[in-house]
């Protein structure tokens, strides 16, 4: 792994003011809190001068994707260095105050790690506090317990210390897929399971049961997901997919046209659903609120916060899918702080949300095709050039002739549909 601190080096002119700040009285204590696949990090009982700060932290389990974002915009956080081999998972995460200090009090929210994999939190980590040059203290070296955040309000979790992350596993199956979400938890943590039928199949059977061979009970959610409460121990997740009877309950599609199997497959996913019991609406307008939803649906729809943006209401349909989105960098919102979740999805949008969502899948979005045939590429937002580009290649946005390709031109629930399946077959 490189030397963080040459690393660090070069961040000096991030530092402003420094006082020196070390643990007083009890010790300091690095609290979590499981949220979905992420794992909240909290410090407790540190004085609140301090400028920087180096954590590390070794995972048993190898998680070689574990990633980090910190809790504060004012604060400068280069991408965390990870270390994976020999079952473990080695995890630094710096931080470096863009004001004063980094903390409120005596309690500073380092922000989220995301694992990425089945990985156990240790007892202890190591803390590092830094100077103004971001240069290790005297006796700013230390030890900190990791403790569970309970809410219990008692300054650093529960009597019994910290509670395990316990394995989701995932037995092989045929005919589909299983999106578990997160895949490692702590007991009484939530659990979504969303079962992904290949086109022509549908979930027959699905079974959860711990390492002792004892089921656990799941209970049905939104969008054809299921959800159970993490036990004490590690669990196994099957599913067994049967073929279907090939049929769409939508009067408004016909078998043997253009989009129906695509439209099959997203509907048996639940990841789109009619406009009615009987009605697809194929030609109906997307819209950004729409795609976010079925992204965030695809993905299993992980636990989210609020998105913060004045035109999302807390309860709609897309507020949970809108704040996952944009904490995750798929979306954007405006300079209003409003999303426009109703308005229209233009394709050159949808190819960059497609585009952001497979980056942040850890896929590759190298590819590009020459759009210069096309007589509006000139039209193209620049923010859409290169998310096109990829598109295009990889056939998900063709062009809408031979000459052009529309790119503020609408995508139709039909088109939707393909475009997502094409996703799931040739990308994902």
């Amino acid at each position: 792994m490189r030397n963080i601190h040459r690393f660090l080096a070069g961040l000096l002119a991030l530092c402003l003011l420094w006082t020196p700040a070390l643990a007083t009285g009890q010790d300091p204590v690095l609290t979590w809190r499981q949220e979905g696949d992420g794992i909240v990090l909290t410090l407790k009982g540190l004085e609140d001068k301090l400028s920087a700060l180096q954590a590390e932290l070794t995972l048993e389990g190898e998680c070689p994707n574990a990633s980090f974002t910190p809790a504060s915009r004012d604060v400068y956080s280069p991408d965390c260095l990870v270390n994976a081999g020999q079952g473990q998972t080695s995890v630094t995460i710096c931080l470096t105050a863009e004001g004063d200090s980094l903390m409120e009090g005596r309690t500073l929210s380092l922000g989220t790690l995301y694992p990425g994999g089945s990985c156990t939190l240790p007892a202890r980590a190591s803390l590092v506090l830094l100077d103004r040059s971001l240069r290790p203290l005297e006796g700013g070296s230390i030890r900190v317990q990791l403790r569970e955040d309970t809410g219990s309000g008692s300054g650093g979790g529960s009597s019994s210390g910290s509670r395990p992350l316990r394995r989701v596993r995932t037995a092989e199956t045929e005919h589909g897929s299983l999106s578990v979400r997160p895949s490692s938890a702590a007991e009484g943590a939530t659990v979504t399971i969303t079962p992904l039928p290949d086109s022509g199949y549908v979930l027959d059977s699905l079974t959860v049961t711990d390492s002792q061979g004892r089921s656990i009970r799941t209970v049905s959610a939104a969008a054809r997901s299921y959800t159970f409460t993490m036990p004490g121990r590690d669990v196994e997740v099957k599913a067994v997919f049967a073929p279907g009877d090939g049929s769409l309950p939508f009067l408004d599609i016909e078998p043997g046209a253009w989009c129906y199997d695509a439209v099959r497959r997203v509907y048996e996913m639940g990841l789109m659903n009619g406009t009615s019991a009987t009605a697809f609406t194929p030609n109906a307008a997307t819209n950004r609120g729409m795609i976010v939803a079925i992204l965030y649906r695809l993905e299993g729809s992980p636990a989210a916060g609020s998105s913060g943006f004045s035109d999302v209401a807390p309860g709609a349909y897309y507020a949970s899918a809108v704040a996952w989105a944009v904490q995750n960098g798929i979306v954007n919102g405006y300079d209003d702080n409003t999303f426009r979740p109703g308005n229209r999805i233009t394709r050159e949008q949808l190819a960059a949300f497609l585009y952001r969502y497979v980056r942040y899948k850890g896929g590759d979005v190298s590819d590009r095709a020459d759009l210069s045939a096309f007589t509006d590429a000139g039209q193209i937002a620049s923010y859409a050039v290169e998310p096109l580009q990829w598109a295009n290649a990889q056939g998900l946005v063709n062009g809408t002739s031979a000459a052009t390709l529309s790119p503020g031109g609408s995508a139709t629930r039909a088109q939707a549909a393909v475009i997502l399946t094409r996703l799931m077959e040739n990308v994902l």
